[in-house]
């Protein structure tokens, strides 16, 4: 029924444009194109998402045993989850072992709080971006739309973004790796390394090949 409609509504669109002589644009027949194609992809097979609105089927006060009914059994399973420094804490995967593979992290009332994940083939993305693992430093500024800071390199919060000046991406955690072969010497230099602040535009870091190594998103804003 809804490739029916948006199949009609964009003929009488079409043959409106040919009425007046003018040729049919895409910005014309887009929001019913959108519509058809939505029709093609199942729910479940969602893999966009907004902080603080929904990541997949998941929406914000969505408790665990909704999520799995949402997605069917067999999808998700409990699991103690690294939380960085050699500590772990209590969550849940989705789709464990597929590029998709979710870690579902727990906030104060033991309900889902956040998302994580890591898979280089992640099909997860920014609904509004397009962000995902592996999307280019200067494709991650630009669609900042603002510079940002990030920590140095070679400890546990590796290359996290740490402020994001106030730029559209500020709601998400984004950590960054960079490419090894593009290092003269095979290492980073001291000025790069540790618990500090590096800037976007510090010329430092722009032959470093920096990319979105990791990806994490809350589900629900805060308070």
């Amino acid at each position: 029924m809804l490739k029916a409609t948006a199949t009609i509504v964009l003929a009488l669109l079409v043959f409106t444009c040919m009425e007046s002589g003018d040729p049919p644009t895409d910005n014309l027949y887009r929001p019913y194109q959108d519509a058809y194609d939505d029709a093609e992809t199942p729910p479940e097979a969602d893999r966009r998402f907004t902080a603080g609105e929904f990541v997949g089927l998941i929406t914000p006060g969505m408790p665990v045993a909704q999520i799995e009914n949402r997605y069917g059994s067999g999808v998700m399973e409990s699991r103690k989850l690294p939380a960085g420094e050699g500590t772990t804490e209590p969550g849940y995967v989705l789709f464990p072992g597929t590029v998709d593979e979710l870690f579902i992290l727990l906030g104060e009332d033991k309900q889902p709080d956040r998302v994580r994940f890591s898979n280089p083939r992640a099909n997860w993305h920014d609904a509004a971006t397009g962000l995902t693992i592996g999307t280019e430093f200067h494709d991650l500024r630009e669609m900042n739309g603002a510079p940002f800071e990030f920590s140095g390199f070679g400890w546990d919060y590796a290359g996290t973004v740490v402020d994001w000046h106030g730029g559209k991406l500020e709601d998400l955690i984004v950590r960054l790796t960079y490419a090894p072969e593009r290092l003269v010497g095979g290492g980073l230099p001291d000025s790069l390394l540790g618990d500090m602040r590096l800037s976007s535009d510090s010329a430092a870091v722009q032959g470093l090949g920096l990319r979105v190594r990791e990806i994490i998103v809350p589900i629900r804003e805060e308070d």
